[in-house]
Protein backbone atom coordinates (compact mmCIF):
# COMPACT_ATOMS: atom_id res chain seq x y z
CA UNK A 1 0.00 0.00 0.00
CA UNK A 2 1.48 3.52 -0.97
CA UNK A 3 -0.14 7.01 -0.53
CA UNK A 4 -0.43 10.07 -2.58
CA UNK A 5 0.51 13.47 -2.28
CA UNK A 6 -1.47 14.67 -5.31
CA UNK A 7 -4.16 16.49 -3.09
CA UNK A 8 -1.51 18.27 -0.42
CA UNK A 9 -0.92 21.91 -1.26
CA UNK A 10 -3.61 22.03 -3.91
CA UNK A 11 -6.83 24.52 -2.96
CA UNK A 12 -8.89 22.70 -5.37
CA UNK A 13 -9.22 19.40 -4.01
CA UNK A 14 -10.20 21.46 -0.59
CA UNK A 15 -6.74 21.88 1.24
CA UNK A 16 -6.86 25.12 3.12
CA UNK A 17 -3.36 26.70 4.30
CA UNK A 18 -4.13 27.61 7.70
CA UNK A 19 -6.99 28.19 10.21
CA UNK A 20 -9.19 25.87 12.08
CA UNK A 21 -11.64 24.55 9.86
CA UNK A 22 -15.58 25.73 10.33
CA UNK A 23 -18.13 22.43 10.56
CA UNK A 24 -19.03 23.38 6.75
CA UNK A 25 -15.45 23.28 5.94
CA UNK A 26 -14.93 19.81 7.81
CA UNK A 27 -18.57 18.48 5.82
CA UNK A 28 -16.70 19.68 2.31
CA UNK A 29 -14.03 16.93 3.11
CA UNK A 30 -11.36 20.55 3.87
CA UNK A 31 -7.77 19.63 5.35
CA UNK A 32 -5.11 21.49 6.88
CA UNK A 33 -1.87 21.19 7.08
CA UNK A 34 -1.80 19.84 10.38
CA UNK A 35 -4.47 17.05 9.46
CA UNK A 36 -1.16 15.72 6.93
CA UNK A 37 0.77 15.65 9.45
CA UNK A 38 -1.22 13.89 11.78
CA UNK A 39 -2.06 11.10 8.83
CA UNK A 40 1.85 10.89 7.71
CA UNK A 41 2.55 10.10 11.52
CA UNK A 42 -0.31 7.19 11.64
CA UNK A 43 0.86 5.73 8.49
CA UNK A 44 4.59 5.64 8.75
CA UNK A 45 3.93 4.39 12.53
CA UNK A 46 1.82 1.48 11.50
CA UNK A 47 4.15 0.28 8.23
CA UNK A 48 3.38 2.57 5.32
CA UNK A 49 5.98 3.81 3.88
CA UNK A 50 5.72 4.42 -0.21
CA UNK A 51 5.12 8.11 -0.71
CA UNK A 52 4.35 9.40 -4.41
CA UNK A 53 4.87 13.33 -4.61
CA UNK A 54 6.04 15.43 -7.68
CA UNK A 55 6.86 19.27 -8.12
CA UNK A 56 3.30 19.50 -9.72
CA UNK A 57 1.44 18.61 -6.85
CA UNK A 58 0.06 22.05 -5.16
CA UNK A 59 2.37 23.98 -7.12
CA UNK A 60 0.80 26.62 -6.73
CA UNK A 61 1.15 27.10 -3.17
CA UNK A 62 4.82 26.87 -3.73
CA UNK A 63 5.71 30.56 -3.24
CA UNK A 64 4.39 29.88 0.34
CA UNK A 65 5.95 26.48 1.06
CA UNK A 66 3.38 24.36 0.90
CA UNK A 67 3.36 22.39 -2.18
CA UNK A 68 3.36 18.97 -2.04
CA UNK A 69 6.71 18.36 -1.67
CA UNK A 70 7.13 21.31 0.83
CA UNK A 71 5.01 19.47 3.09
CA UNK A 72 6.16 15.77 2.76
CA UNK A 73 9.87 17.80 4.06
CA UNK A 74 8.20 19.47 6.87
CA UNK A 75 5.52 15.89 7.64
CA UNK A 76 9.26 13.98 7.73
CA UNK A 77 11.04 16.35 9.98
CA UNK A 78 8.12 16.88 12.47
CA UNK A 79 7.84 12.85 12.63
CA UNK A 80 9.38 11.86 16.01
CA UNK A 81 8.33 8.31 16.57
CA UNK A 82 10.92 6.55 15.22
CA UNK A 83 14.31 6.94 12.37
CA UNK A 84 11.77 5.00 10.22
CA UNK A 85 12.25 7.43 6.63
CA UNK A 86 9.45 7.18 3.31
CA UNK A 87 10.06 5.53 0.61
CA UNK A 88 10.00 8.23 -2.47
CA UNK A 89 8.67 7.56 -5.35
CA UNK A 90 9.31 11.21 -7.05
CA UNK A 91 6.98 12.11 -10.39
CA UNK A 92 8.34 14.23 -13.26
CA UNK A 93 6.28 15.38 -15.66
CA UNK A 94 8.81 15.55 -18.63
CA UNK A 95 8.75 19.16 -19.54
CA UNK A 96 10.87 20.02 -22.64
CA UNK A 97 13.51 21.25 -20.28
CA UNK A 98 14.17 18.11 -18.99
CA UNK A 99 14.38 16.06 -22.21
CA UNK A 100 18.14 15.70 -21.44
CA UNK A 101 20.52 14.59 -19.05
CA UNK A 102 21.41 17.68 -17.89
CA UNK A 103 17.67 18.89 -17.44
CA UNK A 104 16.40 15.55 -15.98
CA UNK A 105 19.24 15.34 -13.52
CA UNK A 106 18.79 18.64 -12.26
CA UNK A 107 14.48 18.68 -11.79
CA UNK A 108 16.02 15.70 -9.61
CA UNK A 109 18.19 17.21 -7.55
CA UNK A 110 16.11 20.32 -6.96
CA UNK A 111 13.36 18.07 -5.49
CA UNK A 112 15.88 16.26 -3.76
CA UNK A 113 16.88 19.69 -2.18
CA UNK A 114 13.28 20.93 -1.33
CA UNK A 115 12.82 17.90 1.06
CA UNK A 116 16.25 17.74 2.07
CA UNK A 117 16.82 14.23 1.24
CA UNK A 118 19.93 12.47 -0.37
CA UNK A 119 18.01 10.34 -3.29
CA UNK A 120 14.49 9.17 -3.95
CA UNK A 121 13.78 5.63 -3.67
CA UNK A 122 12.26 6.11 -7.43
CA UNK A 123 12.43 8.50 -10.15
CA UNK A 124 9.68 8.54 -12.58
CA UNK A 125 9.14 9.86 -15.44
CA UNK A 126 5.86 10.90 -17.41
CA UNK A 127 4.62 11.50 -20.88
CA UNK A 128 7.78 9.90 -21.85
CA UNK A 129 6.82 10.06 -25.57
CA UNK A 130 6.79 6.94 -28.33
CA UNK A 131 10.48 7.20 -28.70
CA UNK A 132 11.81 8.33 -25.39
CA UNK A 133 15.00 10.55 -26.51
CA UNK A 134 18.80 9.43 -25.91
CA UNK A 135 18.96 12.67 -23.29
CA UNK A 136 16.45 11.19 -21.46
CA UNK A 137 17.72 7.74 -21.12
CA UNK A 138 21.51 8.61 -19.88
CA UNK A 139 19.96 11.44 -17.39
CA UNK A 140 18.03 7.81 -15.81
CA UNK A 141 21.53 6.15 -15.96
CA UNK A 142 23.18 9.33 -14.12
CA UNK A 143 20.69 9.94 -11.88
CA UNK A 144 20.78 6.43 -10.69
CA UNK A 145 24.53 5.00 -11.69
CA UNK A 146 26.64 8.06 -11.61
CA UNK A 147 24.67 11.07 -9.11
CA UNK A 148 22.98 8.14 -7.19
CA UNK A 149 19.82 11.02 -6.11
CA UNK A 150 17.32 8.46 -7.13
CA UNK A 151 18.07 4.15 -6.97
CA UNK A 152 15.53 2.66 -9.47
CA UNK A 153 13.99 4.29 -12.51
CA UNK A 154 10.40 4.23 -13.12
CA UNK A 155 7.69 5.50 -15.70
CA UNK A 156 3.65 6.73 -15.56
CA UNK A 157 0.86 5.25 -18.37
CA UNK A 158 3.30 3.09 -20.59
CA UNK A 159 1.56 0.20 -22.38
CA UNK A 160 3.13 -2.73 -22.37
CA UNK A 161 4.25 -2.49 -25.48
CA UNK A 162 6.37 0.86 -25.10
CA UNK A 163 7.20 -0.96 -21.80
CA UNK A 164 8.90 -3.24 -22.93
CA UNK A 165 10.97 -0.94 -25.78
CA UNK A 166 12.19 1.30 -22.53
CA UNK A 167 13.33 -1.90 -20.67
CA UNK A 168 15.56 -2.42 -23.64
CA UNK A 169 16.71 0.81 -23.92
CA UNK A 170 17.80 0.84 -19.67
CA UNK A 171 18.87 -2.58 -20.09
CA UNK A 172 22.07 -1.30 -22.38
CA UNK A 173 22.60 1.65 -19.69
CA UNK A 174 22.86 -1.23 -17.11
CA UNK A 175 18.72 0.00 -15.49
CA UNK A 176 16.21 -1.87 -14.63
CA UNK A 177 12.49 -0.32 -14.52
CA UNK A 178 10.98 -0.22 -11.32
CA UNK A 179 7.93 1.07 -11.79
CA UNK A 180 4.92 1.95 -14.54
CA UNK A 181 1.87 3.90 -12.38
CA UNK A 182 -1.45 3.83 -14.45
CA UNK A 183 -5.20 4.19 -13.58
CA UNK A 184 -7.24 0.67 -12.46
CA UNK A 185 -10.21 0.72 -10.17
CA UNK A 186 -13.57 -1.56 -9.97
CA UNK A 187 -14.86 1.03 -12.07
CA UNK A 188 -12.24 1.26 -14.61
CA UNK A 189 -10.46 -2.11 -15.05
CA UNK A 190 -9.49 -1.54 -18.38
CA UNK A 191 -5.74 -1.77 -17.68
CA UNK A 192 -6.03 -5.10 -15.97
CA UNK A 193 -3.59 -6.59 -19.06
CA UNK A 194 -0.62 -3.80 -18.11
CA UNK A 195 -1.00 -5.76 -14.51
CA UNK A 196 -0.53 -8.50 -15.53
CA UNK A 197 2.15 -7.27 -18.38
CA UNK A 198 4.06 -5.43 -15.35
CA UNK A 199 4.17 -8.63 -13.49
CA UNK A 200 5.48 -10.97 -15.95
CA UNK A 201 8.38 -8.19 -16.51
CA UNK A 202 9.12 -7.63 -13.26
CA UNK A 203 7.86 -4.42 -13.08
CA UNK A 204 5.66 -3.12 -9.91
CA UNK A 205 2.18 -1.66 -11.00
CA UNK A 206 1.52 1.40 -9.26
CA UNK A 207 -2.08 2.39 -9.11
CA UNK A 208 -3.17 6.08 -9.43
CA UNK A 209 -7.19 6.98 -8.08
CA UNK A 210 -7.62 3.36 -6.79
CA UNK A 211 -10.95 4.05 -5.55
CA UNK A 212 -12.19 5.71 -8.86
CA UNK A 213 -13.19 9.52 -7.06
CA UNK A 214 -15.45 7.74 -4.77
CA UNK A 215 -17.25 5.25 -7.66
CA UNK A 216 -15.29 2.27 -6.78
CA UNK A 217 -15.56 2.17 -3.20
CA UNK A 218 -19.16 3.10 -3.05
CA UNK A 219 -18.66 6.52 -0.93
CA UNK A 220 -20.87 7.84 -3.99
CA UNK A 221 -23.99 5.36 -4.80
CA UNK A 222 -27.36 5.92 -6.11
CA UNK A 223 -28.84 5.36 -2.32
CA UNK A 224 -26.23 7.87 -0.91
CA UNK A 225 -25.24 10.28 -4.06
CA UNK A 226 -23.55 12.83 -1.86
CA UNK A 227 -21.48 10.72 -0.43
CA UNK A 228 -21.51 12.59 2.95
CA UNK A 229 -20.15 15.61 1.59
CA UNK A 230 -21.62 18.89 1.07
CA UNK A 231 -21.90 20.46 -2.06
CA UNK A 232 -23.80 20.01 -5.58
CA UNK A 233 -23.81 16.30 -6.95
CA UNK A 234 -20.42 14.93 -7.90
CA UNK A 235 -21.85 12.40 -10.28
CA UNK A 236 -24.90 12.29 -12.36
CA UNK A 237 -27.71 9.62 -10.67
CA UNK A 238 -27.62 7.65 -14.36
CA UNK A 239 -23.89 7.02 -13.60
CA UNK A 240 -24.62 6.15 -9.83
CA UNK A 241 -27.83 4.07 -11.05
CA UNK A 242 -25.42 2.11 -13.45
CA UNK A 243 -22.79 0.99 -10.90
CA UNK A 244 -25.33 -0.02 -7.81
CA UNK A 245 -24.74 -4.29 -8.85
CA UNK A 246 -21.31 -3.14 -8.04
CA UNK A 247 -21.86 -1.35 -4.77
CA UNK A 248 -24.44 -3.74 -3.59
CA UNK A 249 -22.26 -6.58 -3.91
CA UNK A 250 -19.24 -4.45 -2.47
CA UNK A 251 -21.51 -3.94 0.83
CA UNK A 252 -21.62 -8.02 0.73
CA UNK A 253 -18.28 -9.18 0.09
CA UNK A 254 -17.98 -6.57 3.01
CA UNK A 255 -19.62 -8.76 5.43
CA UNK A 256 -18.27 -11.84 4.01
CA UNK A 257 -14.36 -10.95 4.65
CA UNK A 258 -15.57 -9.27 8.37
CA UNK A 259 -16.91 -12.84 9.03
CA UNK A 260 -14.49 -14.66 7.49
CA UNK A 261 -11.56 -12.71 9.36
CA UNK A 262 -13.37 -12.58 12.36
CA UNK A 263 -13.20 -16.67 12.60
CA UNK A 264 -9.73 -16.84 11.59
CA UNK A 265 -8.18 -14.46 14.20
CA UNK A 266 -10.51 -16.80 16.63
CA UNK A 267 -9.21 -19.84 15.31
CA UNK A 268 -5.65 -18.14 15.69
CA UNK A 269 -5.87 -17.28 19.02
CA UNK A 270 -7.63 -20.83 20.31
CA UNK A 271 -4.49 -22.32 18.24
CA UNK A 272 -2.00 -20.43 20.19
CA UNK A 273 -3.57 -19.42 23.51
CA UNK A 274 -0.88 -17.03 24.52
CA UNK A 275 2.41 -18.93 23.76
CA UNK A 276 3.53 -17.12 21.04
CA UNK A 277 2.61 -13.25 22.35
CA UNK A 278 -0.27 -11.22 22.02
CA UNK A 279 -2.63 -12.17 18.93
CA UNK A 280 -2.13 -9.83 16.09
CA UNK A 281 -3.99 -6.50 15.74
CA UNK A 282 -6.13 -6.87 12.57
CA UNK A 283 -9.35 -5.02 11.45
CA UNK A 284 -12.65 -6.95 11.68
CA UNK A 285 -14.57 -3.80 11.04
CA UNK A 286 -13.92 -3.88 7.27
CA UNK A 287 -15.69 -1.56 4.92
CA UNK A 288 -15.85 -0.75 1.31
CA UNK A 289 -13.26 1.38 1.00
CA UNK A 290 -11.04 -1.41 2.07
CA UNK A 291 -12.77 -4.45 -0.15
CA UNK A 292 -11.61 -1.56 -3.20
CA UNK A 293 -8.26 -1.14 -2.09
CA UNK A 294 -7.52 -4.95 -1.52
CA UNK A 295 -8.90 -6.24 -4.97
CA UNK A 296 -6.50 -3.79 -6.19
CA UNK A 297 -3.55 -5.48 -3.66
CA UNK A 298 -5.35 -8.99 -5.13
CA UNK A 299 -4.57 -8.39 -8.62
CA UNK A 300 -0.82 -7.66 -7.85
CA UNK A 301 -0.71 -4.33 -8.15
CA UNK A 302 0.19 -1.27 -5.01
CA UNK A 303 -2.52 1.18 -4.62
CA UNK A 304 -1.25 4.68 -4.50
CA UNK A 305 -4.18 6.49 -1.94
CA UNK A 306 -4.86 9.69 -2.01
CA UNK A 307 -5.01 10.72 1.98
CA UNK A 308 -5.08 13.75 3.84
CA UNK A 309 -6.41 13.18 6.91
CA UNK A 310 -6.18 10.69 10.11
CA UNK A 311 -9.52 9.44 9.52
CA UNK A 312 -8.24 8.59 5.68
CA UNK A 313 -4.87 7.44 7.37
CA UNK A 314 -7.37 4.87 9.49
CA UNK A 315 -9.09 3.65 6.48
CA UNK A 316 -5.73 2.98 4.83
CA UNK A 317 -4.36 1.16 7.92
CA UNK A 318 -7.57 -0.76 8.34
CA UNK A 319 -6.39 -2.79 5.09
CA UNK A 320 -3.55 -4.47 6.59
CA UNK A 321 -3.41 -7.77 7.89
CA UNK A 322 -6.26 -9.54 5.68
CA UNK A 323 -6.76 -10.07 2.09
CA UNK A 324 -9.70 -11.23 -0.20
CA UNK A 325 -10.65 -14.82 -0.76
CA UNK A 326 -10.54 -15.95 -4.39
CA UNK A 327 -14.41 -16.38 -4.16
CA UNK A 328 -14.51 -12.69 -2.83
CA UNK A 329 -12.31 -11.05 -6.29
CA UNK A 330 -14.19 -13.43 -8.18
CA UNK A 331 -17.74 -11.98 -7.18
CA UNK A 332 -16.26 -8.49 -7.61
CA UNK A 333 -14.64 -9.32 -10.85
CA UNK A 334 -18.48 -10.66 -12.11
CA UNK A 335 -20.17 -7.02 -10.58
CA UNK A 336 -17.29 -4.90 -12.03
CA UNK A 337 -18.19 -6.37 -15.81
CA UNK A 338 -21.85 -6.21 -15.15
CA UNK A 339 -21.57 -3.05 -15.09
CA UNK A 340 -19.11 -1.84 -17.93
Amino acid sequence: MGVSTKCWGDEKAGFVSAGKLKKQQLREGKFVPGDIQLAYNQLLTNGIFLFETSPDYGSGMASKKLSAEDILSRCMKEYQESDETPLLVGTFNNNFWQRSAKGLTAALSKSCDKMEVSSMEVYQMKNLGWLPSGGLIKGMSEAVIDMGIANYVGVKNLSPLRMRRIINKLDAQGLTLATNTFEYSLTNTKKEKWIKACKALGVTPLIDNPLGSGLASAQFTASNPSGGVSGPAKFPFATLEKLQPLHTVLETVAEKAKTRVSKELREMNERSRGRYGPPPKINTDITTTQVSLNYIVAKGAVPLVEVNSPSQADEVLGCMGWSLSDDEVSMLDAAADLCK
